[in-house]
């Protein structure tokens, strides 16, 4: 009787392996969500709120706000196969600004750096931690 149970506990064991590791499994991945507050930065750059999705296709999108949420700049680009990136950030009324985001990515952290604000920010490396695993699916 024991025998049987534990045979039991193996092939369901065996068969969890099996469908997790299937082909279905492997592409159903899930976006990754990185944002964090950079305080303010040597030089006059002040506090960055930044919001960065990574698709499972490897598109970023998000935002990068500043003195307090009154401004923002929507952020969009392709993650490289190398972990390198570049980002258009364009602001949201206001000035209607622009400028690139470059970096790379990779593990828990994306080190972006903004060029082309003409700004104190310009050319500072920024650090920005994954803030989860994984996005679930939404809509929109």
């Amino acid at each position: 009787m024991r025998f049987r149970m534990f045979y039991g506990q193996i092939v369901t064991v065996a068969l969890s392996a099996l469908v997790a590791a299937s082909p279905a499994m492997a592409q159903s991945k899930k976006a990754q969500l990185y944002s964090y507050h950079t305080g303010p930065a040597v030089g006059g750059c002040p506090g960055l709120d930044w919001h960065v999705t990574v698709e499972p296709d490897n598109k970023l999108d998000g935002f990068v706000a500043w003195d307090r949420g009154q401004h923002i700049a929507r952020l969009d680009g392709v993650l490289n196969k190398d972990g390198t990136f570049e980002m258009a950030a364009s602001e949201v009324g206001g000035a209607g600004r622009k400028a690139t985001v470059k970096g790379k990515a990779g593990g828990a952290y994306i080190n972006a750096a903004i060029y082309g604000s003409g700004t104190p920010c310009d050319g500072i490396n920024l650090p920005i931690p994954l803030s989860t695993g994984a996005v679930g699916a939404g809509g929109g």
